[in-house]
């Protein structure tokens, strides 16, 4: 299966998370399915009340490919780690690649950026870039391990905290 590109991943993106919000608030699936199917791009949308699943299937200059958008557990191997203690509030799967976000409720953002600083270096991977802000605090990471790429946000709200994980492999 063909790599979806960043256009076609960003406008999918978009529209699951206005889906997301949709389904929050009411429950009209059917609706909701035909009014995504319609537009330019998706071919087929399949949700799961019961789990909150989403799954879509999308076509591009490239032949397409699946999105599936759900909560609950980090998938097994995904390659980068997660501190105890988090909430998962959404993945994101398109073949091997992967995005997972995760809220930690009164943890301290220090903390999960120690714990972050700590894996990047052990694992000896290549920074590709840094950002780093103190107001409100956040730090992200682009990594390079050969054909690999991670990117890794850590955020402060509040007394919480915030991580944002993209892998994207081969």
């Amino acid at each position: 299966m063909k790599k979806l590109t960043h256009r076609t991943l960003a406008v999918t993106g978009v529209l699951a998370g206005v889906l997301a919000m949709t389904l929050a608030a009411c429950s009209p699936t059917t609706l909701t399915e035909q009014i995504i199917e319609g537009q330019e791009g998706i071919d087929t949308i399949e949700i799961d009340e019961e789990d909150g699943t989403v799954k879509i299937e999308v076509s591009d200059d490239e032949g397409g490919g699946s999105i599936s958008i759900s909560s609950g557990e980090v998938p097994d191997g995904f390659p980068i780690p997660v501190p105890d203690g988090g909430t998962v509030m959404a993945i994101v799967e398109q073949g091997s690649n992967g995005t997972v976000a995760l809220s930690y409720e009164g943890t301290d953002y220090e903390n999960v950026k120690s714990f972050y600083e700590n894996w990047i270096d052990s694992l000896g991977v290549e920074v590709v870039n840094k950002f780093e802000s103190s107001s409100p605090k956040s730090i992200s990471w682009g990594l390079a391990n050969g054909d690999d790429t991670y990117n890794i946000t850590v955020a402060e709200s509040g007394e919480d905290t915030f991580v944002n994980l993209v892998a994207t492999q081969g």
